[in-house]
């Protein structure tokens, strides 16, 4: 028999990892949602196509056999879910969100998010193909040529390091495998949505495979812009979509036990969406100027004057080696990445021309991992490892905000936008800031018997941060001298856990793991620094402490999970929008001392009858603030001595109509953000077999309870708040129920297929974002509305 060199993973070892380790070089296809590993797929035999093999503790193990909730899809079940984007995990996974805030998106794992706008990392992790991924905005992104997504939840400070507080995303793409197969498939969806994905892979000789994915799209978007004309009407296109992905891997077999994966990945997103700042409440007496009239008065409709955009570009370059030795697995990632990400919008979102502002930001980042997994001691699951990481951010043009000619008195006409030569530039601010990290780590699961296994392991992270900011401006209040700082970060993160099998495939477990996200600095300095010079300060790094018990069990019909955790969370990174007398605005990052977390949550597969699946999940959270958190909040006020006045605005809510207005809010024991306290979600797959092919029937079903959107601010204490709402946080969105279906029919030979599907089938409209200011009121662009369309797709597979 001829050897695949292209197919080797690991060797197989003595105990359980013998056992695992036999189960993955066996398996070639797993029933959805699974973890797909093609490259080992020509290995197989009869196998139970119920085992899931994951990767959350770096190593390839049974998803049952992992001490910790762990979601697993791979691209089929994404497909039959209709999921398409990063975004959509979170209608076929508990506890799971991707908010925004502006245009960065925030991913919240069981109530634990990042509420700060900016250039900042978020607090989930996400790695694609082991690259993790610094700017937010990278994550923005459809899923084609994804082969599997795991969602580790709870905090992974011990194996995955920096700023992953509340969990990871582990996003793998299609890779070599010993035999050629290929995709090819078109969309053309509601709102001009057109588009085009696909891949080939396969082996060149017997060591050298390669593979090549592309993906693009094309969308009018769903959000429209307001007429320029009448009031009501629309008028084109806010938020057009544009997406273009490139990946290319090339895997090559140097020895039998040396092998060496060279990959680069492009990609482009151009997504507006999230900074629609138009005004829906609370709108102040500044929009009865000429223009005011046509501003839109619900959601899905947005305005603005010289235009919104939110482009991200990104080329990426990595290299994997991997050597198996006698007594181990020797494993380096070492990653480029080069990001660039333009910004530019509408401040006040009207055809008023009042603001504008545009930046243009660049992040170079490299990184590089190194880890031993030991194979060779008895009853032992040993790695240890490093990680260094680099990056350097800076404006490649400053964030510059403009104030228009509205503002000054001069005359504009509504129906013709103002040229950005007839602003002014109110302020220019400058931002470079260098990161440098390091750290070590170990990890170890002894398998006391057969049936226990006790595991320990422990992380050192040290990270070094080197801001330099400057700010000019026509307003001396607005004005900031070149200021520099340096800051030192470290911490230790361990974890334990204890998994008992008290039946075939059967576990319970008890864990405990510590994450940690690093401080941050605000990329604009604050006032103070025009009277103190040391009061530039970054936000403390925040930690959480994690506390889990579990339960699993998988056969070839029942696989269900059951976990109830606590969390004790300290020092939460937040930040509020705050309004300078003159009228500037900046962001405030600072910390809210503590908030606790405790929840339950479950979830089952099951198959009553052959190719029939029903999936559920659900989630019950109680995430609260602790004592002490003050916030610069908005609250409302209709008292003239309190700069109010009743908005212009009308709605059945009054305190909608009032003005906004700055204030010290106490939220302790309130909601946190992105935590409802209840979600839960429903799937069904019946597939009816017509030769190698057939009709799949797939729906799915996602309810979340009332949650805060993005800014946890209350109505507050301003006059004409009625005392019962004065601590009820404003920025809400009430309960809803998604619903999402697919009919996939494919040809008898397996090749050809046809999907159609619709996505928010009851046309429910709910926000993607939710906040407010001072100098314009409260804007909250929408999430999607009701989507359908039709696929049509070629695939081929030598394996099968």
């Amino acid at each position: 028999m001829k050897r695949k060199y292209l197919g080797q993973a690991f060797r197989p070892v003595s105990g359980a990892s013998r056992r695992v380790a036999a189960i993955v070089c066996a398996t070639t296809a797993l029933t959805a949602p699974a973890f797909v590993t093609p490259a080992l797929a020509q290995e197989t035999s009869s196998v139970d196509k119920s085992v899931i093999i994951v990767t959350a503790q770096r190593r390839s193990e049974a998803l049952e056999d992992v001490p910790m909730s762990v979601s697993v899809l791979n691209d089929e079940a994404l497909k039959n879910a209709g999921v398409t984007s990063l975004r959509d995990i979170q209608n076929v996974t508990t506890g799971v969100q991707l908010g925004q805030g502006g245009a960065f998106p925030q991913p919240s794992v069981r109530g634990v998010t990042t509420v700060i706008n900016g250039t900042y990392e978020n607090n989930v992790a996400v790695y694609i193909d082991g690259i993790y991924q610094v700017n937010p905005q990278t994550i923005n992104i459809d899923l084609p040529n994804i082969s599997s997504v795991q969602v580790l939840k709870g905090p992974q400070g011990t194996l995955y390091g920096r700023n992953a507080t509340g969990g990871a995303i582990l996003l793998e793409t299609i890779t070599p495998s010993d035999w050629w197969q290929g995709e090819a498939s078109a969309t053309y969806a509601r709102f001009d949505d057109k588009r085009f994905s696909g891949y080939v892979a396969g082996p060149v000789s017997d060591r050298v495979g390669i593979s090549l994915a592309g993906y693009l799209r094309r969308s009018d978007g769903y959000m429209k812009l307001a007429s320029r004309t009448t009031p009501g009407e629309t008028d084109g296109n806010a938020a057009p979509l544009k997406q273009d992905s490139i990946r290319a891997k090339l895997k090559l077999a140097l020895t039998e036990t040396f092998t060496a994966t060279l990959a680069y990945n492009y990609t482009r997103v151009s997504d507006g969406r999230g900074n629609m700042f138009t005004t829906f409440e609370n709108v102040p007496p500044t929009f009865l100027l000429p223009g005011g009239e046509l501003q839109p008065t619900k959601l899905g409709v947005a305005a603005y004057d010289i235009g919104t955009e939110v482009t991200t570009k990104q080329h990426e370059g990595s290299l994997t080696l991997q050597l198996d030795t006698a007594i181990g697995v020797v494993k380096s990632i070492t990653g480029y990445t080069q990001n660039r990400a333009r910004t530019s919008f509408d401040f006040d979102g009207s055809y008023i021309p009042l603001s504008w502002s545009t930046s243009r930001i660049q992040n170079r980042t490299f990184q590089q991992a190194l880890d031993f997994t030991v194979t060779a001691i008895d009853r032992v699951d040993l790695i240890v490892g490093g990680t260094y990481f680099r990056d350097r951010t800076k404006y490649i043009d400053p964030n510059q905000f403009y104030l228009g000619p509205a503002v000054f008195g001069v005359p504009y006409d509504p129906a013709n936008p103002a040229g950005l030569d007839s602003y002014v530039k109110f302020f220019e601010a400058d931002f470079a800031q260098t990161k440098e990290a390091w750290a070590v780590y170990a990890d170890a699961t002894f398998h006391a018997t057969d049936a226990l296994s006790l595991n320990v392991g422990g992380r050192y992270s040290e990270e070094t941060q080197d801001p330099w900011a400057v700010q000019t401006s026509i307003s001396p209040t607005s004005t900031r001298p070149e200021t520099r700082e340096h800051a030192k970060f470290s911490k230790f993160t361990p974890r334990a856990s204890i998994r008992y099998e008290i039946a075939p495939r059967t576990n319970v477990y008890a864990s405990y793991s510590k994450g940690f996200r690093s401080g941050a600095f605000n990329a604009t300095l604050p006032a103070c620094i025009l009277t103190d010079p040391d009061c530039y300060q970054p936000a403390k790094q925040e930690t959480i402490d994690a506390y889990e018990i579990g339960f699993k069990t998988a056969g070839s019909m029942l696989r269900a999970e059951v976990a109830a955790f606590y969390y004790d969370y300290k020092n939460l990174q937040v930040s509020s929008t705050i309004t300078l007398p003159d009228g500037s605005t900046f962001v405030d990052v600072t910390n809210a001392p503590k908030a606790k977390i405790k929840g339950i949550e479950g979830s089952v597969e099951f198959e009553p009858i052959e190719n029939l699946t029903i999936r559920a999940g659900a989630l019950y959270l109680h995430a609260r603030y602790g004592s002490g958190f003050t916030f610069s909040g908005t609250g409302v006020s209709n008292s003239p001595a309190e700069g109010g006045g009743v908005g212009i605005n009308s709605s059945s809510d009054p305190l909608k109509t009032y003005l906004n207005v700055s204030q010290v809010q106490d939220l302790s024991g309130l909601q946190m953000s992105r935590a409802p306290d209840f979600s839960a979600n429903l799937g069904v797959d019946y597939f009816v077999p017509i030769g190698k092919g057939g009709v799949r029937y797939a729906a799915n079903l996602k309810y979340t309870d009332s949650y805060v959107v993005t800014n946890p601010a209350v109505w507050g204490t301003g006059s004409g708040v009625p005392a019962d709402r004065q601590r009820q946080q404003r920025y809400r969105e009430g309960k809803y129920a998604l619903y999402n279906a697919s009919v996939t029919w494919t040809d008898p030979t397996d090749t050809y297929y046809v999907r159609v599907f619709g996505t928010n089938l009851s046309d429910h409209r709910y926000r993607l974002h939710y906040n407010g200011t001072t100098s314009y009121g409260t804007y909250s662009p929408m999430a999607e509305p009701r989507t359908y369309g039709v696929t049509i797709g070629y695939k081929f597979d030598g394996g099968s």
